[in-house]
């Protein structure tokens, strides 16, 4: 190539770096909701070299920022308290850009697979209940409740930007929106009296591993044939919905870094033939979008709830939600919801997301803003089990909070018993008059060993709480079966 024609190319390119129009990101659009009393990260592109400047209407500061030589720029603004409307304004020579309506308030990743992407419209013959009520009421709080919904389809590379915008939650976005994500928000904005953002990420039928990249499920502390088995269905570079980045690089990528407050997610029943290690895999999960977004973002997460799973008395589902219950010991500012009494024997995806939302946002108050509800949120545990000379047992649990409780008072379904052969029946149960313990008999079993509940796929399990929080599943043995 000769020197002219090298500088011609040179100059071609140039020319093509200068003619990129200055962009935000699209989660800078009107009605954004912007995570109050913070430092908010805000980015876009443009001419490389240029200067831009980013100025916030809630306090007058400006940020400056210059162009890098990938287009790319990005400043830090604070964040006082919740309120609006505000404006944010972007300059970068003759070019302007201006975001209105912006609320200060309070920003939730809300992800997982199908239970946290119903809408509250419901799935074809599946109901979400409230759903009218909820449709007909969303104007009272439309422009505090605020959404931005990503459907980005995967892809094998990272992506730079999401296509989808800040929109009110009137009566035909609400019908749309996530129901968990959309009652979690409405909640929560009555209980801190702000502007509540939901950024609904959820993929129904996904995997956790589309969700992170190959190289952090490789460092996820799984044993050599935890990962063969992982990657066995793997054969294709793009096999849905088990391979590594598909999610991450089309959902995840493109939004890390916007200030939010924590993670609400709801995920696990394509995982479930994965009871020893899913707990790692959540974990390395949440670790890597934590190290991304450079937040310890809090982690409410959802126990998969009672279905049948093609055999109501298969042990599958109870083995993975103890695994998934394991994850609250090994993952800092983690929490679980648990939904043993809500369940249905017929649809994996049950009717009842507003208690669920309602459990999310009583953690939220209590261990993430530091407000106690009134109502304990800890799950109880298995504190003590007597074995009775004629036959009985007696189980005392944890974190009761007052006293235990069941659907039908007293008398409590969802216990087994098993002797010396192993082979669990199911018994009677009932809570003592102390309310604390829960007395198991069970005539097939004169001499009982172990004791479990809820460890079948279905059983119309019912202790809770006496302020409603399911007990959830829990057994005495460590049997592999």
């Amino acid at each position: 190539m000769s020197r002219i024609s090298a500088l011609i190319c040179a100059l071609a390119m140039s020319l093509s770096l200068q003619a990129q129009p200055l962009q935000l990101s699209h989660l800078f659009t009107d009605h954004a909701v912007l995570q109050r009393e913070t430092t908010v990260p805000v980015w876009g592109w443009g001419t490389p070299g240029a200067k831009v400047e980013v100025t916030a209407s809630w306090n007058g500061v400006k940020a400056v920022a210059k162009v890098a030589d990938d287009g790319s720029w990005s400043v830090v603004l604070p964040t006082g308290e919740a309120g609006g409307p505000y404006t944010l304004s972007v300059k970068c020579g003759k070019e302007s850009l201006s975001v209105s309506d912006i609320a200060l308030g309070e920003v939730w990743i809300c992800s997982g697979q199908s239970n946290m992407e119903m809408p509250i419209q419901g799935f074809g013959f599946q109901e979400v209940e409230g759903a009218t009520e909820a449709i007909l009421a969303a104007p009272e709080t439309a422009a505090q409740v605020r959404v931005f919904d990503i459907k980005t389809p995967k892809k094998t590379a990272p992506e730079k930007d999401v296509d989808a915008q800040w929109a009110y939650t009137d009566g035909a976005v609400t019908a749309r929106t996530s129901a968990v994500g959309y009652f979690f928000a409405k909640r929560l904005t009555k209980s801190l009296n702000v502007p509540v953002g939901i950024i609904v990420n959820a993929w129904g039928g996904s995997r956790i591993e589309p969700w992170m990249t190959r190289e952090v499920i490789d460092g996820a502390g799984l044993t050599e044939q935890e990962l063969n088995d992982l990657y066995a269905v793997q054969e294709q570079p793009d096999r849905w919905p088990e391979t590594p980045e598909l999610i991450w690089n089309g959902r995840v990528a493109p939004i890390v870094g916007y200030a939010a407050k924590g993670i609400l997610w709801y995920q696990g029943c394509s995982n479930m033939g994965q009871p020893h290690c899913y707990d790692k895999l959540q974990k390395a999960m949440v670790e890597m979008w934590r190290r991304k977004w450079g937040r310890e973002l809090p982690f409410i997460f959802t126990l998969l709830a009672p279905y049948e799973h093609g055999d109501a008395n298969g042990r599958w589902r109870p083995f993975f939600v103890e695994n998934q219950l394991h994850t609250e010991k090994i993952l800092s500012q983690s929490w679980a919801i648990c939904t043993e009494t809500l369940g249905n024997k017929v649809t994996v995806h049950p009717s009842q997301k507003k208690e669920v939302a309602d459990m999310m946002v009583l953690r939220a108050l209590q261990s993430v803003y530091g407000i106690y509800p009134g109502v304990s949120m800890e799950l109880p545990r298995l504190k003590d089990v007597v074995y009775e000379a004629d036959g009985s047992v007696k189980v005392t649990l944890t974190e009761v909070w007052s006293n235990l409780g069941s659907i039908s008072g007293r008398d409590v379904v969802g216990f087994e018993l098993a002797g010396e052969d192993r082979e669990f029946h199911l018994a009677q149960a009932q809570i003592d008059w102390d309310g604390q313990t829960i007395v198991v008999k069970c005539a097939d079993v004169p001499h009982p060993v172990a004791v479990r509940y809820a460890f079948r796929n279905w059983m119309g399990a019912n202790l809770a709480k006496s302020n409603g929080i399911p007990v959830p599943p829990f057994r005495t043995d460590d049997w592999a079966y």
